[in-house]
């Protein structure tokens, strides 16, 4: 064999050992993304162990991010449970983004289309049903689709019925929602009303109906939003230690800002060139958020704490997000020795 395919082959055995030890590490921080917690019959109704006056924008409430993307292309799917799973595991907030494949609505992220819709509604009324201490809070931030929002709308009534949480007084939506209690509420769904993919309109057609109740645009809030929730692209692709230092600041600071309300607190990188993927990004990220999350309540912005919102979603994740309702003073005194010992 002569120099120059000496040096081919060597060449040729070192990309391939380079593509092999990348590929073991992002398979390895992929595995880390992965939440196999045990579900537990308490993580089904961990709600009821608080107080009936504790405020919903008080309570502590684990959050899926992008939920339903379960079994969508390694780029786009942020979960691998069911929203019915999620719900047993704790789950209680679901950002939920609806798009038009034929004559069906289903869930969809970016470009990527996956799951039916209709009957992640259809687990969400079992799951109240045979869980009435619970509360949910669903997040319709996106829609795609002529008549998707209209569709989504008509469902929502039809399955869940009464069991949505409606303003009936009058009081203007902002203020109704700081005053729900969970005893007020426990066993319905509060419904966050977004906007077309990609638009900046106003909350136009939830200001129209009593049961939808408008959330505010990534970039900040806007008139008619009782939920804040932000993003920006140059904070959310930071490293795992950046965001949690820089970017999670930032956002505290707008929601001191704005009217109030809600607030999600995001806690998911997002992938700035589209390659690694949500699993192995959370797998790098996943034990500084957890560490984040374990010690929230040491932060002066505390009382600002409320929905937390992840990737790969499971019980371990939700157990330590539901135990800081022990720091904000929401558990019944009789239930605080079986709630530490749950969520340890």
């Amino acid at each position: 064999m002569n120099k120059k395919a000496k040096i081919a082959v060597i060449t040729i055995v070192s990309i391939v050992i380079a593509i092999v030890v990348v590929a073991g590490a992002m398979a390895g921080s992929a595995q880390r993304a992965i939440d196999n917690g045990t579900r537990t019959t308490f993580l089904s109704n961990w709600m009821s162990f608080a107080k009936d006056e504790t405020l919903l924008t008080q309570t502590v409430i684990p959050g899926a991010h992008d939920a339903g993307t379960v079994g969508m292309m390694w780029a786009t799917e942020t979960q691998d449970k069911s929203i019915g799973d999620m719900l047993a595991c704790g789950a209680r907030y679901f950002d939920i983004r609806v798009n038009k494949d034929g004559d069906k609505l289903v869930i969809f992220h970016g470009p990527i289309k996956g799951v039916e819709f209709a009957p992640i509604v259809d687990d969400i009324v079992a799951f109240l049903s045979a869980n009435p201490s619970e509360v949910l809070l669903l997040d319709f931030q996106h829609f795609e689709g002529e008549g998707v929002m209209e569709a989504v709308d008509a469902i929502l009534c039809d399955k869940l019925g009464e069991r949505i949480i409606k303003n009936d007084t009058e009081n203007d939506d902002l203020t109704f929602v700081k005053s729900l209690t969970l005893g007020s509420t426990r066993g319905k769904a509060l419904v966050f009303w977004g906007n077309y993919f990609n638009q900046k309109s106003t909350c136009a057609y939830a200001s129209e109906r009593n049961y939808l109740f408008g959330r505010n645009n990534d970039g900040g809030s806007r008139e008619g939003s009782v939920l804040q929730s932000y993003y920006a692209r140059n904070l959310n692709t930071k490293s795992s230690s950046k965001y949690i230092s820089e970017a999670i600041p930032e956002y505290v600071k707008k929601y001191k800002a704005s009217n109030g309300g809600f607030f999600v607190m995001q806690c998911q990188l997002t992938d700035p060139i589209f390659i690694v993927g949500p699993k192995f990004l959370e797998g790098t990220h996943n034990k500084n958020a957890s560490n984040f999350v374990k010690n929230l309540a040491n932060e002066d912005y505390f009382d600002c704490v409320n929905i937390i919102m992840r990737d790969y979603l499971g019980a371990n994740k939700c157990k330590e997000i539901i135990a800081l309702n022990l720091a904000k003073g929401n558990i019944k005194e009789e239930n605080i020795a079986i709630f530490t010992q749950e969520t340890a």
